[in-house]
Parts: C-alpha cells; structure tokens; sequence
C-alpha cells in the first residue's frame, strides 16, 4: 500500500534513508524550524530525532517521505501523513522545507500537492488536515492557495517568545482536491 517514490515536475517524494536522519537531526534542532512548526517545548535532539524517523518507518499511523529536487541525492524537507485513520479515511499533513535556500521556490507546495495525489487517489482518504501557528502567515498563504480551509482555532494553544499564539486548524476534502 506504501508508495516507495511520488513524483511531480520538480520534485519527488522519496522513503527515508536511514543515512539522512543526522541531517534531519539538524533541522528539528533549528531554532527556526522549531518556531514556525513545532509543538515540542524545545528544539529535538539528534537522537530524538533518530528515534523518530525510526518509528515513523514502521508505523502502521505514519506515511512519511523525504522531499527532493528531482533527481538530487540529497533531501531538502520532509514530509508526512501522520495519524491516519482508516476507519475515518482522514489524516494530518506535516512539512518542513530544511534549508532556508530551498524555501519560497514552490517546492513545499508542490511536494504537498503531491502528496495530497497520493493521499486521496492511492490511499482512499477523504480528509486531509493540519495545524498551523498563525505567525506563521507564509505557510498559511501556502496551505489556503493549495485548498485547505479554516475549520477552527486552538486559542492560546501555544508559547512563544513568552506570548501565547493561536493554532489555526485547516482541512482539504478530497472531492474540494479533485475540483481544482
């Protein structure tokens, strides 16, 4: 049922290798990453991460690649369905673009483009949502020019910068995915 590689124009979703986890390790420990994405009370341990990635290969409630340029060997972000629900044909999308040079060329877009192919076509769900911090107002534009749509708030949901910041709850339907 796991695709082992999804391809777009320019970039493709590839299984995780296990030789990419310590760079993994150095975009979850990143203060930024971990500002715009991250519910975790501090950035994550190379080891942490590790563990993570491992979890998530054999997972029956993860579905998680890492996002290329197409036909580079190395990763640029990852990308994930995670807590699927078969019996409610749902799942919640997670995205990190790793670099700061790689983000705001489309590739987050289309590798979630992507992966929502995948998720409606091969994998027969019919919801596909997420969580956003609302500073966070790239990823926000990103998500609403893909589909997705507020459904509700998480107010007060998260700390930062000793403030408290709402969690913006955002959906695509699969029949809204096939209609645009």
């Amino acid at each position: 049922m796991r695709a082992q590689r999804l391809v777009g124009d320019r970039v493709e979703l590839r299984r995780h290798a296990p030789e990419n986890y310590r760079l993994y390790g150095k975009w979850y420990g990143d203060p930024e990453i971990w500002h715009l994405t991250s519910w975790t009370p501090a950035p994550l341990s190379q080891s942490s991460v590790k563990r993570l990635f491992e979890d998530r290969e054999h997972s029956p409630t993860d579905d998680s690649f890492a996002i290329h340029v197409r036909d580079d060997a190395d990763p640029i972000g990852i990308i994930s369905l995670m807590n699927i629900s078969e019996a409610n044909a749902s799942a919640e999308l997670s995205i990190i673009v790793g670099h700061p040079e790689d983000r705001h060329h489309g590739y987050g877009a289309e590798a979630i483009a992507v992966l929502l192919d995948y998720a409606f076509e091969e994998r027969g769900l019919n919801r596909v949502g997420l969580s956003v911090f609302e500073f966070n107002e790239d990823a926000i534009a990103a998500y609403t020019k893909l589909g997705f749509q507020e459904e509700g708030r998480l107010r007060r949901a998260l700390r930062r910068d000793d403030a408290f910041h709402d969690a913006i709850l955002m959906s695509v339907l699969r029949e809204e995915w096939e209609g645009s």
